[in-house]
């Protein structure tokens, strides 16, 4: 509606023949502080555009004065060009766009061969977003990647070809090969790296996204006017290159994303002041927004990665070629194609197993080295070509998108009974943003993500801290199939505050937590057993380090039914003090999307108790 009414204001203004009026109505106009990004206004500070390039301003004070950037940007484009320099609407597309529908001049014809180039391969163009799905190999992936995705209509071209060929815009930090990991955290938590768009064609961001980290792509098709694409179409032209502050929570992926598409959504998609956003966020501020009347969204893709692919093919099998396709392959190193269960089936059914074999032979290939897996490929694609043509077509598991699935922030209310402290009421707070009870694929399956949990015990002794996770994250790192696989790593880090022990409200001690193991599918049941140590306080405890052991298990009983049980021993050498052995049996029930029921019974050397809550998502 703001938007609407100051550009009445200035229509009305330039009516009148006040242009001094006209141009305080257009420097003051939403668009016009998109098309500068200018949207860094801090408390204790000016506000200014979110672009450090000088080369993106005209006047010599445009990153802070908006208007004066604008009288600016009208003089440069009523000039005529000159030879040798590229005219302000060459540089400036959007801009002179936007300025030409508000005020109906018309500016000087220029040639622009770098935006004539850009104009005829996306004119037209469908304008969406890939969504990335979390890879924890990287923190700041951790919750997903977002990228811009202009899609390319080519009628002489199939669409998965097609799609290819279209043009990915990424935005992301320029962070140097060899920096060091906690020089990598330090920056992109306070500040040092600048950001920017680059442009690729798409197969090299499926290439590195869904072939080699095995991530999930999402596309996120958007529903905009004609004039609307023309004109964001035109400002990614002007943006990309250009250097943007950088932080991981708040200045990343989606936050400029969302400013970017925030030149043609009147809607706010993100929060403007938020402590974090993240590309979550922005993906659900897409499924409710609307432009002119109409849904934003227009409809959603899944693009499967290789490991998904693979568990697909595999799970597809009927029970003897799922017994072939193992007895051709027993071990990461040894293939037998003479093997009794693939030799007796017909050979369009063994053309069926040894296509699931490729196919996991190529996720294996990108998952890790293995000298002699080229030569193991080989063997099976000469094993392949013997056998009848043509691949069946694979059947999609089903996949909820990401902006239907779970919401990652939740308030929890629980009742629990603790046999020595008796019966308390808990609240758990977490804004970010799933645990191993609650994960799906849509995230990352069999793994936990929390930021900044807080549990709070309200007994008759008032509130009491019982946990405060700053980070707890888990990768379990399960096998999907049970085909031969490189070696992996489940593994488990988090800091925070606890309890010391079970029976002492107020026995809060500090602990940074790293563990390493193994985990393995067995049908359902998903056993690990892990080791490592702990670093933690002295306050209620002895030894400032403990070695540490954990084994457990997650069970999927349905779609919304999944238990964890965990055992944990802890000893510090230092006596009784500094031994600690817990366990917790906890049990999920979703009720839908956005509601759980949670059960929990847990204890330690000193006590036990037992609990009952709800969940609320958000």
């Amino acid at each position: 509606m703001r938007r609407l009414l100051v550009t009445l204001s200035a229509l009305l203004f330039l009516h009148a023949g006040s242009a001094q009026a006209a141009d305080t109505a257009l420097s003051d106009h939403s668009r016009w502080s998109s098309l500068l990004h200018f949207d860094r206004d801090g408390i204790f500070s000016e506000p200014r555009s979110a672009v450090l390039d000088d080369a993106f301003f005209l006047a010599e004070d445009g990153q802070y004065d908006p208007a004066a950037e604008l009288a600016a940007t009208l003089a440069a484009l009523r000039e005529a060009p000159e030879e040798g320099e590229v005219h302000a609407r060459c540089r400036f597309p959007a801009r002179a766009l936007w300025l030409s529908r508000m005020t109906g001049e018309q500016w000087p014809d220029a040639e622009c061969p770098e935006w004539e180039s850009w104009q005829q391969k996306h004119a037209g163009a469908e304008v969406g977003l890939m969504f990335a799905s979390g890879y924890l190999g990287n923190p700041a992936s951790f919750f997903g990647h977002l990228m811009l995705h202009l899609e390319r209509e080519d009628d002489e071209q199939d669409a998965t070809m097609s799609r290819l060929l279209d043009t990915s815009l990424n935005f992301g930090a320029d962070v140097p090969e060899d920096e060091g990991l906690a020089t990598y955290m330090a920056k992109g938590l306070l500040g040092g790296y600048v950001a920017r768009y680059s442009r690729a064609p798409f197969y090299r961001n499926t290439a590195l996204y869904s072939e080699r980290e095995m991530r999930d792509l999402w596309h996120y098709r958007l529903s905009l006017p004609e004039a609307e694409r023309e004109l964001l179409v035109a400002h990614l032209f002007e943006v990309i290159g250009q250097d943007y502050d950088y932080l991981f929570l708040t200045e990343n992926c989606a936050s400029r994303i969302a400013r970017t598409l925030e030149l043609v959504v009147e809607e706010d998609l993100t929060p403007g002041n938020a402590p974090w956003v993240a590309p979550e966020t922005l993906v659900r501020g897409l499924g409710e927004a609307e432009v002119e009347g109409r849904p934003l969204l227009k409809s959603t893709e899944h693009i499967p990665s290789r490991r998904l692919q693979t568990e697909w093919r595999y799970h597809d099998l009927a029970a003897p070629e799922q017994k072939a396709a193992r007895a051709v392959w027993p071990e990461i190193n040894r293939l037998d194609l003479l093997a009794a269960p693939f030799r007796q089936l017909p050979p369009k059914r063994q053309a069926t197993v040894l296509d699931t074999l490729l196919g996991h032979a190529a996720f294996l290939k990108q998952t890790g080295d293995e000298p002699g897996l080229a030569e193991r490929e080989r063997q099976l694609l000469q094993a392949r070509l013997k056998l009848p043509g043509g691949t069946e077509p694979l059947e999609p598991g089903e996949q909820v998108p990401l902006h239907k699935a779970t919401p990652p922030a939740l308030v929890r209310v629980e009742g629990s009974y603790h046999e020595a402290l008796g019966a308390s009421s808990r609240l758990t707070l977490r804004p970010l943003q799933y645990d191993l009870l609650d994960a799906n694929s849509t995230r990352m399956p069999n793994a936990a993500l929390e930021i900044g949990r807080i549990e709070v015990d309200l007994g008759d002794d008032g509130p009491k801290l019982n946990r405060l996770e700053l980070f707890h994250v888990t990768n379990l790192h399960a096998r999907s199939v049970p085909l031969p696989a490189l070696p992996g790593m489940a593994w488990h880090a988090s800091a925070g505050i606890e309890r010391s022990r079970l029976n002492c409200r107020d026995c809060l001690d500090g602990h940074i937590t790293l563990l390493a193991g193994k985990s393995h599918r067995l049908g359902r049941y998903l056993p690990f057993a892990m080791v490592g140590g702990q670093f933690r306080s002295e306050r209620h405890q002895a030894g400032p380090v403990a070695p540490m052991a954990q084994v457990g298990a997650l069970s999927d009983w349905s779609v919304n039914q999944r238990t964890l049980l965990q055992f944990t021993h802890s000893n510090s050498l230092q006596g009784e003090a500094g031994r600690r052995t817990q366990w917790r049996l906890q049990h999920r029930v979703g009720v839908n999307n956005a509601l759980d029921l949670r059960a929990g019974v847990e204890g330690d050397d000193t006590a036990h108790e037992v609990s009952l809550g709800v969940s609320w998502y958000f």
